[in-house]
């Protein structure tokens, strides 16, 4: 068996036997995926992103070691989910135990992910420290819908949806 994009170059006494073959085709490219959202990075500053909660603005701290995004209770009174019911928690925090309320929000817009509806810890944030400008904590069970990438000699860090 031969092959050839040629026909000249089948020999006069093949041809009539020969067949056609379709050529193959290029594949289309994968379409593009989404695009990485820079986040704030700077020396003896926590990680942070910008969040929407019902179309308002929240500064969230990236803390891979909160299993559930944290908000306070002062962002969810701006999102006007002041309302909501929730339910007593326990927590256990770098603080010691403390009460929270846990409620659910409809959705939250991070880094171009829609992500919701989300159970989410309602609790004040410390009042001193690194998070107190601060509206809350994306947790880890917010941040299983993005790979997280921390380059901490350049100063950069990424969250892109998966």
């Amino acid at each position: 068996m031969h092959y050839t994009a040629d026909v000249d170059a089948i020999p006069p006494a093949y041809r009539d036997a020969a067949q056609l073959l379709a050529a193959p085709q290029a594949r289309q490219p994968p379409p593009p995926g989404p695009e990485p959202t820079e986040l704030r990075v700077g020396p003896d500053a926590p990680i942070t992103v910008t969040a929407r909660l019902n179309g308002v603005p929240l500064t969230l701290v990236v803390d891979t070691g909160a299993d559930r995004t944290v908000l306070s209770p002062s962002a969810i009174e701006r999102a006007g989910l002041g309302d909501q019911a929730g339910r007593p928690v326990q927590i256990m925090g770098a603080t010691g135990m403390a009460t929270a309320t846990l409620v659910t929000v409809p959705l939250l817009d991070i880094a171009g992910a829609r992500i919701g509806p989300l159970a989410v810890i309602v609790h004040a944030l410390p009042s001193a420290g690194r998070v107190e400008s601060a509206d809350g904590l994306l947790g880890r069970d917010a941040l299983d819908a993005f790979t997280l990438t921390v380059d901490a000699a350049s100063g950069r860090a990424t969250l892109t949806p998966r």
